[in-house]
């Protein structure tokens, strides 16, 4: 295996890393099986795996030559912003759970947490205004349509099984998480070379 399958052999190992701990320490707390702070610590120690898996992926990209500064700063950017967003909402939630403050508080703490989210698609406008490759502009956008088509297929065949009540309610700041997941897949769909 050459140096480059290597590099992606490992982002791969790290994404799945990094996916199996949110998703497990999620659940464990959901279930109860690690309750109170252990569960939001454990929670929460599973984003630093974002730290190793940003590295391994910035790697793979620099080997497959689909690496760019702009790139690397809209990495910095988001990785901040996520782990604000992180920080912020086991916080607020927590403050929210324990204290029951007032609606205004409440207002507050929500908009506190969404302005992590709102500095992410800044990162993402920034990036396709400050890439200067062509080429990895374009790569960029159908990405960022792929996401979009995944989104708006999921969101409209889900909403419509909520209309028939067959499905629960969902909340609607699923629908970020949800657009990430279709950039992911936009990403293999396309092919990229560091995926």
């Amino acid at each position: 295996m050459d140096v480059s399958q290597s590099a992606k052999a490992n982002s791969r190992l790290w994404v799945i890393a990094y996916l199996v701990a949110t998703f497990g320490t999620a659940a464990l707390f959901k279930m109860g099986i690690v309750a109170g702070w252990p569960g939001i610590a454990l929670f929460a120690a599973s984003f630093l795996l974002l730290v190793p898996l940003v590295r391994s992926v910035e790697r793979a990209q620099a080997l497959a030559g689909s690496s760019s500064a702009a790139m690397r700063t809209y990495t910095r950017r988001v990785l901040v912003a996520g782990f604000s967003y992180v920080v912020l909402i086991l916080a607020c939630m927590t403050v929210a759970r324990l204290y029951a403050p007032p609606v205004a508080a409440r207002v507050l703490m929500a908009l506190a947490v969404a302005v992590p989210v709102l500095f992410m698609i800044r990162a993402m406008a920034l990036l396709l205004r400050e890439e200067s490759d062509e080429y990895l502009r374009m790569r960029i956008v159908n990405q960022s349509l792929a996401a979009t088509g995944f989104l708006l297929t999921v969101s409209t065949l889900y909403g419509f099984l909520n209309a028939f009540d067959i499905a629960p309610r969902v909340d609607a700041w699923a629908a970020f998480p949800l657009w990430a997941v279709g950039l992911g897949l936009g990403r293999l769909i396309q092919k990229d070379p560091a995926c």
